[in-house]
């Protein structure tokens, strides 16, 4: 597919892989200072994910005389999570951070051509609420960006290398919280070395809480209230190596890489499968959403853990291994999605509950700011996997960043932050009852615009191109509300690379 004949091809997955494989904990922790008293940083980020990549590197440029630290309890990174697709809002967000980083991100990607639809048996079919088109061009010529398909941890390793060395401690466990006063007292963390159990505080100027759906820092700062519910569904991700091109499926030979969709009865459906190829003729990965009640059908079951220290990215407490379930419950459906799960290492096999805050019960600061300490991502608004939670993350860090920017580290500063951030949350996950799809999305994520942080180059990317003569909605992504972000762990090249830029003929966005 030619986006653009200006622009330079992305660089092959692999060598953007590998490198994420040599990551690992550095010297870098937190450690008492020579007088005995905590060390102290001026920002902490609690969690070195997606979020709190982006929020560092955000605060650094704008705020470039301000100690910054990440707090990452992982001993490094490694290949690993979903493939996610970055949107319009996304890419805005990661340009008004930082030109650069944005097309490095972009090099990383490949495009989607066409999502092949079809229903629990295996039968074609057409949804009046998922898109199979996802018309790369025009998106580009219309809002300046298009959906690009970036695995997680490459991602994850293209935030970390932007990042000044010794900014992300590993090992780094955050198990206590007090929040002090914003402009006045410092909040303090108590941390623990996740390889020697050693503890030991570091007090910060502000705390930003990127710490996932079951945020430490949310339970202990707001007793426990404002958590995502569990909604009884269960999510199953893998990647899976065929041997020889040989033992592919027809279908999956067909689909030429591009995502299969097996939609299960209703909407949401009851039952969803996706599966798209790494390196077709290889490597495929899947991703299988199911009721609980399909568990209970075949007699098996399922427990979430105590949430007082669990994240919700577990594997199941009772009943048989994570593979032998999705087995079990898929029992019925086409053989090629059959096939990929049984040939699925069981130790690959990732298994969680779904879970999602209540939009409507949102009310901005009160649910994400306590004192210095504010909540960014899905520790402050985790949603369904429908694609678009890494993208509002990214809004946050670049919202967050400029905020600070304006204001400095001040209350007046969380406070303007949560206030702006409210509504473009409900714009994109709020629906009313019965409603299939946020019916305010596709106009806010088309509307997302970011000025660049002082310090940042500018090329106007990250805010909407001037209007052509016929504007039209995007169409990039499929809003089947669930079964978009599939796991993916492939180092090897992409079955379609990203473009490295919009066309010479669209202002930039």
């Amino acid at each position: 597919m030619n986006l653009s004949a200006a622009n330079t091809a992305a660089a092959p997955r692999a060598s953007a892989s590998a490198a994420s494989r040599h990551v690992a904990a550095s010297a870098t922790q937190p450690a008492a200072s020579t007088n005995g008293a905590p060390e102290h940083v001026d920002v902490a980020i609690v969690g070195g994910g997606p979020a709190g990549l982006l929020a560092a590197k955000g605060i650094q440029q704008a705020l470039p005389r301000k100690t910054v630290r990440v707090l990452e309890a992982a001993s490094g990174y490694w290949p690993q999570g979903a493939g996610v697709l970055i949107d319009v809002n996304g890419w805005r967000a990661l340009h008004a951070v930082d030109d650069d980083l944005a097309e490095k991100m972009r090099a990383r990607g490949f495009l989607f051509g066409v999502t092949r639809l079809y229903d629990w048996a295996g039968k074609s079919k057409e949804s009046q609420y998922v898109s199979g088109a996802w018309n790369h061009e025009e998106n580009l010529r219309v809002h300046g960006h298009t959906s690009v398909m970036v695995h997680w941890g490459d991602i994850r390793q293209t935030l970390y290398e932007a990042l000044p060395p010794g900014t992300v401690a590993f090992n780094s466990r955050t198990v206590g919280v007090t929040p002090g006063r914003a402009g006045g007292e410092p909040a303090t963390l108590q941390l623990q070395d996740a390889k020697t159990g050693e503890a030991h505080a570091l007090t910060a100027g502000l705390v930003v809480a990127c710490d996932g759906y079951f945020s430490r820092v949310k339970r202990q700062l707001w007793n426990g209230e404002g958590l995502p519910a569990f909604h009884d569904k269960l999510i199953w991700r893998a990647v899976v190596e065929y041997g020889s091109p040989e033992d592919v499926p027809p279908l999956l030979v067909e689909s030429g890489g591009d995502p299969l969709l097996w939609l299960g009865d209703g909407f949401p459906p009851d039952r969803s499968s996706t599966a798209y190829a790494v390196v077709p003729g290889k490597r495929y990965v899947w991703t299988c959403i199911a009721s609980t009640s399909f568990l209970k059908e075949k007699g098996m079951g399922w427990a979430t853990r105590d949430a007082g220290d669990a994240g919700i990215h577990q594997t199941g407490t009772s009943g048989a291994c994570p593979k032998e379930r999705c087995l079990a419950v898929f029992a019925d459906y086409p053989p090629e999605l059959r096939d990929l799960i049984a040939r699925t290492d069981p130790r690959a096999v990732s298994e969680h509950g779904y879970y999602m805050h209540d939009y409507d019960k949102l009310q901005g600061a009160p649910d994400w700011v306590r004192g210095n300490v504010v909540l960014i991502g899905d520790a402050a608004h985790t949603a369904p996997p429908d694609g678009m939670g890494l993208n509002m993350a990214w809004e946050d860090a670049a919202v967050l960043a400029a905020t600070l920017q304006a204001r400095g580290v001040t209350t007046e500063a969380l406070q303007a932050y949560a206030e702006a951030r409210l509504p473009r949350v409900l714009d994109v996950w709020q629906r009313p009852p019965g409603v299939a799809n946020p019916p305010r999305r596709r106009a806010a994520v088309a509307a997302a615009s970011f000025v660049p942080l002082a310090g940042a180059a500018a090329s106007g990317r990250s805010m909407p191109p001037p209007p052509p003569a016929a504007a039209e909605p995007i169409v990039g992504v499929p809003e089947v509300t669930e079964p978009v972000v599939v796991a993916s762990a492939g180092p090897d090249n992409a079955p379609k690379a990203a473009t490295a830029a919009a066309p010479a003929t669209a202002a930039p966005a």
